[in-house]
């Protein structure tokens, strides 16, 4: 019997995907790397797994300051895309977060825009943290970039419609079973076709559980790009900062 595909695995490989969120700010995201250089100040050279990279523009712009990048993705059109721009410090690599296939260690980690917990339970997002455990170096930093669960959810946005470079997106939101579900309903050419999103809505609790069971130290919370504190009510993001401890 054929595996039946997980919604991550249609919908990331779709070009739809990417012209749907095309427009998502490369200045916001150069502003937020900075940032974190210039609070955490890596070393020259420090090795930097980039998680979830999609077409990897963060790997490139992380390159571009001097970083030794991989980026890892499951998404086969988006490596396929990312390898144009690789050198001797940048690579690209197929890649799933639940078991993850490539050579470390590496001093950072780094998972962002929400690219965690598009898994149906915690027992899995363990598993990715315990991967991600095993190809950091001893003290190694993890920095995950995730929504503020609870501001999502108060100005959550039922139904909308989008026209991105003429495709035309129905989009139906929900609160189900803990998970934010987006419908996605895609009219191209006088066809449409049908994706759904699924992310968890962890909150900090959630993250400060999952980290301390899998051997993190979670040092630092943040709520925006600028570094600025967390707030459970006004915040955006929820920006978590924590280190590979050792654990017997």
């Amino acid at each position: 019997m054929e595996k039946q595909k997980e919604w991550f695995e249609d919908w990331f490989d779709s070009p739809y995907y990417h012209i749907l969120y095309g427009h998502r700010d490369m200045q916001e995201a150069e502003f937020f790397l900075r940032n974190f250089v210039h609070q955490f100040n890596p070393p020259a050279q420090s090795t930097m797994i980039d998680l979830a990279c999609g077409k990897g523009r963060h790997s490139i712009f992380m390159n571009s300051l001097g970083f030794d990048v991989t980026g890892v993705d499951l998404s086969k059109h988006s490596i396929s895309l990312a390898k144009e721009f690789e050198n001797e410090s940048l690579k690209f690599e197929v890649s799933d977060l639940r078991s993850l296939s490539v050579e470390g260690p590496f001093d950072y980690a780094l998972n962002l825009f929400t690219s965690f917990a598009y898994f149906d339970n915690f027992e899995t997002d363990e598993q990715v943290l315990l991967e991600i455990k095993k190809v950091l170096k001893p003290n190694g930093m993890l920095l995950i970039d995730f929504f503020n669960a609870q501001k999502v959810l108060e100005t959550l946005v039922l139904a909308e419609e989008k026209e991105n470079e003429g495709v035309l997106f129905k989009l139906n939101r929900r609160f189900e079973d803990g998970k934010i579900v987006k419908s996605i309903e895609v009219n191209h050419n006088q066809e449409n076709y049908y994706f759904e999103e699924k992310v968890q809505a962890l909150r900090l609790q959630d993250f400060e559980t999952l980290l301390a069971q899998t051997g993190f130290e979670l040092l630092h919370t943040y709520g925006a790009y600028d570094f600025s504190p967390f707030d459970l009510n006004s915040s955006d993001r929820l920006i978590l900062i924590a280190q590979n401890i050792h654990v017997k």
